[in-house]
């Protein structure tokens, strides 16, 4: 149970500490990230030995998982007056996105579990997992990249909608929920930005579910199309 006790009390000091000057510009996810990973270095603890201890972590993904299905509920009638934006534009991104990773990962000749791990990165950690699993992919790689993905669109996406000239709460909220799940999210979310918010939201579930459904398809023809 350290390691669990250890990422609780190492999360909770980076929330405490996050509005220190410099250190409170870093997202929490990676400042925490950062002092837990020094510090297993600097104690020379494996990952196994730490993973061991910290499973409850891993385990803790299904059930959230499903609590997504509670925001979905409640902004069914958000979803409905966007509706063509929404699956219109989270389609197009989810056949972009897996279709884009998997030629440019045969073009620079990765390997096929590599490739499988890096198809959902745009879907938040518990779902992506899972997709990266019955794909075949690592799944312990996959989170590193879920988040990677996540840490550079919340830190970047708003300010690359200012420098477009792009205003739409709809449509900032449904690319940023596609493309940065979570962390995208509540970056939304710290701006008070409540319209972004729930779609971005909305769009990063049903995004989720789109790359369940469609990823392997998209793998099988590229895979016939590409051998």
């Amino acid at each position: 149970m350290w390691g669990l006790v250890a990422t609780l009390l190492i999360y909770i000091f980076c929330r405490k500490t996050a509005r220190v000057p410099v250190w409170g510009k870093l997202p929490v996810l990676l400042s925490a990230s950062a002092l837990l990973i020094g510090g297993l270095l600097l104690l020379r603890v494996s990952y196994e030995d730490y993973n061991a201890s910290a499973h409850w972590i891993t385990w803790a993904l299904g059930p959230a998982t499903l609590a997504f299905a509670w925001p979905l509920s409640q902004n069914l009638g958000v979803l409905k007056r966007n509706k063509r934006a929404v699956f219109g534009g989270l389609l197009f991104s989810c056949v972009c996105t897996v279709a884009l990773t998997y030629v440019l990962g045969r073009c620079f000749h990765a390997q096929e579990p590599v490739i499988f791990s890096m198809l959902p990165k745009s879907v938040t950690t518990p779902a992506a997992v899972e997709i990266s699993k019955e794909l075949g992919g690592i799944p312990e790689l996959t989170a590193c990249l879920v988040c990677l993905t996540g840490l550079l669109g919340g830190l970047t996406a708003h300010s690359i909608f200012k420098f477009l000239h792009i205003h739409s709460h709809a449509a900032i909220g449904i690319s940023i929920g596609a493309t940065s799940h979570v962390l995208g999210t509540s970056k939304c979310a710290e701006k008070h930005r409540d319209k972004q918010t729930v779609l971005s939201t909305l769009a990063l579930i049903i995004m989720a579910l789109l790359t369940a459904l469609i990823s392997p398809h998209i793998v099988a023809l590229l895979k016939a199309l590409l051998d």
